[in-house]
Formats: C-alpha cells, structure tokens, sequence
C-alpha cells in the first residue's frame, strides 16, 4: 500500500453573512459572518493513470494531470482546479523530493447547496475551495496551518472570480461564526442565539453585485455597526442586537439598488421582525436567496413557519458549524 492509498473525506459547511455587506469588500472593511452545517462533502482518493473530479449537480466529470494542472477560464471546475493547484504549490514538494511528482487523484465533491438558479445562496463556489485546500492538505500530510490553509483558498477564490471580501472563506475556512476584517483578521464569535434560515427560492449571483460603487459614509457607517453588534453578541444583549441588526438593514436599503429587497424578502421581514424575540436581516448581497433570523426565544418560531409558508417562504432551524484548527 502506497503513503496515499487511505481515502480522505472532509465536511464543509456553507457560510451567511450578517452584517457589513458590500462594506466589507474594501480593503479593512469589516463584517459578521456565521457558518451553516450542511452535507456538503469533498473526498479524495488514489487515482489511476490521471486525476479525475466529479460531482453530483450538474457538471461533467473532468480528467487531467496533478503535476500540469491548466486552468482557463471556461472551465466550470476552475475553483476546484485551482484550489488543488495552489496547495500543491504552496508546499515545498517534501512527499517527493526525489522526483518531485504528485500521485495522481480522484476528487468527488457532493453538494446539497443547490446549482444554477437552485443554488441556496451559502457560497458554494467558496465550500469548494475551502474542501478541496483542506482535503488536499489532510491527504498529502502536508500540515499546512489553519491561516496558510485560509491565505491559499482566498487567493485561489479571489484568483477565479476576480472579486470579493474572502469573508465567505474567512468562515468556512474557520468554522463558526466570525467577526471579519477584509484579509487581515479572523476572530471567532460565540452567537448566543438560536439560528434559522428564510429561504425565498430565488438564486442571486453574489460576483454581479459587488461592483456597485458606494460612499465613505455608508462604509464608516457600517464598519460602527459591525463593531456595536460584535459587542451586543459579546454582552449578550439581544434589544441592542436587533437594533443595530435592522439599522444595517437600512443602511443597505437606503444605498443598494433597486431590487436588492425583493417582495418576498420585505415580507419575510415584516413578519420576522414584528416579533421581539426575533432579529432577521438579508443575507449577503441581496436580490433574493435569504434571510437569516436569530431568536432570543424560540417559543414563536412554529407560528411564524406557519405564516411563512403561507406565502411559499421557507424557514427552517440551522447549525452553525464546529471551529476548524
């Protein structure tokens, strides 16, 4: 039996930003992102005479070579690609000083966050990234530190979709829920509130709103909300919570487009939030996909479903996932 002949299968958890949208996309920007538990799983194994990635949406298996990995820029399996490139990079050969050659491997990725326009809106593109750099790293042995682990997937993100904060791999990467500065700082954060989604069908892809130019005052605005939320979950302060949630909430209303708050996420939030005991927000870059809502109690939430679904929104409870090391 070979060094690599043992199989590696990796959890990923998908990822919802709270607060600092758009804000964070600057450089130091600041914002709070927490992690979603789903069953989003990369494995690796040997390969045989090539590599070979295949998936369970819709994309067709993908053959090449680990030691010439060539990404362009049709390739649909870019962010896979370059993840497994620039990890392998990043090391220093040791498995092989002698030939310097990788064994050739199998990557399957199995996702549950919907593809296309069924896509759940909680970054799949960064799941990917995120699995296949620690995945990699788990089966090489190569003992690559949580922060190199986190720096190799920003940039692989970044060097494929050519935008973005990285706080989407900041909390996949480390699991949990964080508080993000744009590609200087991580620090985790313990939410002491429950966690649910309010799904509203519509796919939005996150890349195509980025480029919206906006003011230094919606920035420093946001960045203060950022920081007094961080110290409401801190304190465990949930009226100071909501407060400061909602007028994130407006903030972005009053600078984002039109169409960045559709009809079904205005009611979803008209009804979340007539109740004290809840605190809901868009998540991410809006103009569809969800919301995500915080309860101080849940002894409301069975009603609220009720009320929802009524209208074909969808609410459910959701897991923030364990710290990585």
């Amino acid at each position: 039996m070979s060094t690599f002949d043992q199989a590696v299968i990796v959890n990923v958890p998908g990822k919802l930003f709270f607060a600092g949208e758009y804000a964070v996309t600057r450089p130091e920007g600041l914002a709070l992102v927490t992690t979603i538990a789903t069953d989003f799983t990369v494995k690796i194994s040997a390969g045989d005479r090539s590599s070979h990635l295949q998936t369970n949406v819709a994309m067709a298996d993908y053959d090449f070579s680990i030691n010439k990995i060539s990404v362009t820029s049709d390739n649909p399996w870019n962010f896979a690609l370059t993840a497994l490139k620039k990890t392998l990079e990043f090391t220093d050969g040791s498995i092989s000083k002698v030939k310097n050659i990788w064994p050739e491997v199998t990557i399957e990725i199995t996702s549950d966050m919907g593809f296309g326009d069924r896509k759940k809106g909680y970054g799949s593109s960064a799941s990917v990234v995120c699995g296949v750099v620690n995945a990699t790293n788990t089966y090489f042995k190569l003992g690559l530190t949580l922060a190199e682990r986190f720096v190799i997937a920003a940039e692989a993100h970044y060097e494929v979709q050519g935008s973005g904060s990285m706080g989407d791999i900041a909390a996949i990467m480390y699991g949990g829920s964080v508080f993000y500065k744009n590609r200087t700082q991580v620090l985790p954060l313990d939410m002491p509130w429950a966690t649910y989604v309010v799904q509203t069908q519509k796919a939005a892809k996150t890349s195509e709103k980025l480029k919206i130019e906006l003011s230094d005052d919606f920035y420093q605005t946001s960045d203060h909300l950022v920081r007094a939320l961080t110290a409401a979950i801190a304190q465990q302060d949930f009226p100071c919570f909501k407060e400061k949630l909602l007028e994130n909430q407006k903030l972005l209303l009053h600078h984002i487009p039109e169409g960045y708050m559709t009809d079904k996420l205005s009611l979803a939030l008209k009804m979340i939030n007539a109740y004290p005991e809840f605190a809901g927000k868009i998540s991410g870059a809006g103009f569809g996909e969800n919301v995500i809502l915080f309860a101080e109690n849940e002894a409301p939430i069975k009603v609220l479903q009720k009320k929802l679904e009524d209208h074909g929104i969808h609410l459910f409870k959701a897991e923030i996932s364990e710290k990585n090391t």
